[in-house]
């Protein structure tokens, strides 16, 4: 039962829940590896993983800037694993998304073990490279542009084997902050050059954040995966999956159970600097809550995390609205392949070890 108890008003607590004592309500199916994070202080981190033990995660895939993941992996390193990516805040410097990339691709395997990878391209990043004060950083974020197809090679001669991609956003996106389809393009064009990428690197297993980028559609995203068994899906990205896929739980469950080994759990949680020890409790607990909620159980209610997208879509819904949840109650055998199995074969994880990869 869930019983209000904290202040109101928090984005990430509408409902006013005790997470901490609901996290003992989940029953304990498997250890939970979580695939998406961008866990990126010490202090942040600190409390990331007070959370992540009392939900049960024990291991997580974390993107920062390479500078943060030295500074964490001394204290962390055992229990965070690194995903190589360009130092976006320093976006302003020149070479971040080109040269000093190349070199931190090197880095991130030799300093820090990784073995998995990160090519964001959304098509927001056609608006974030075009404010860099470098010329050279125009296309950077382009999955097909020279600049990525080049850190494919190096990355992929350093022997990393698992690449991670985002070019899908939300559908309510592609209504709104991308209604101009000259400059965006239309969602499905998005999945033009990471086709192309699979195929070429047929050999590297590539996961597709935040369902694939397309949890609105699962015939169309269990199509793609059809078409290309290197592909697997993580489940981050939570306010857009728990408003999407509660929608149709009973799809979402036969999606699971339909592919094996090709759903990862991810979350998205954020943890830097920005947040203090109160916000960034709530911020962390709801999301393992809510997207625990959504596997888990049969729920059917509020979810307490506020979701900005509903009044961008209606602007006559509150901008403090929150999305409904419904449970998709899978089966414990299936909850351990999301969980666990899944992540731990495509990442070749072993649990007894204290691999950074």
């Amino acid at each position: 039962m869930i019983t209000p108890t904290i202040a109101p008003h928090e984005p990430a607590n509408t409902l006013e829940l005790d997470y901490r004592a609901l996290s003992e309500t989940f029953a304990r199916h498997t250890p939970i590896l979580d695939v998406h994070t961008h866990v990126g202080t010490p202090r942040a981190a600190k409390l990331y993983c007070e959370v992540a033990d009392l939900f049960g995660v024990t291991h997580t895939w974390t993107m920062t800037g390479l500078d943060n993941a030295r500074r964490l992996f001394p204290d962390y390193g055992h229990r965070i694993n690194f995903i190589c990516v360009p130092d976006y805040m320093k976006k302003d410097s020149p070479g971040t998304f080109t040269t000093q990339w190349l070199r931190d691709i090197e880095h991130f395997r030799e300093e820090l073990g990784s073995t998995v990878i990160k090519f964001w391209a959304a098509p927001r990043g056609r608006d974030f490279a075009e404010m860099s004060p470098n010329p050279a950083d125009a296309d950077a974020m382009k999955l097909d542009s020279p600049i990525r197809k080049e850190g494919m090679k190096l990355a992929y001669d350093l022997g990393y084997r698992t690449f991670m991609t985002h070019v899908g956003d939300p559908d309510t996106w592609f209504q709104t902050v991308y209604a101009d389809a000259g400059r965006y393009g239309t969602k499905a064009d998005q999945f033009k050059p990471l086709e192309a990428a699979l195929e070429q690197y047929h050999d590297v297993t590539w996961i597709g954040a935040h369902m694939g980028g397309w949890p609105e559609d699962l015939g169309w995203l269990q199509a793609f995966l059809d078409r290309h068994p290197n592909y697997v899906v993580d489940t981050s990205a939570c306010k857009w999956q728990v408003r999407e896929l509660s929608k149709h739980p009973a799809r979402f469950k036969a999606f699971c159970e339909a592919n094996p080994g090709r759903v990862l759990f991810g979350t998205d949680i954020v943890a830097d600097e920005r947040m203090d020890n109160s916000i960034g409790f709530d911020l962390f607990a709801s999301r393992y809550w809510a997207l625990r909620t959504l596997m888990e159980t049969s729920y059917n209610g509020p979810s307490p995390i506020v979701d900005p997208d509903l009044h961008k879509i209606d602007p006559s819904v509150s901008e403090h609205a929150t999305a409904h949840l419904r449970g998709a109650s899978l089966t414990p055998e299936t909850l351990r392949d999301v969980y666990y199995d899944a992540a731990a074969k495509v990442l070749d994880f072993d649990a007894s070890t204290t691999s950074t990869g």
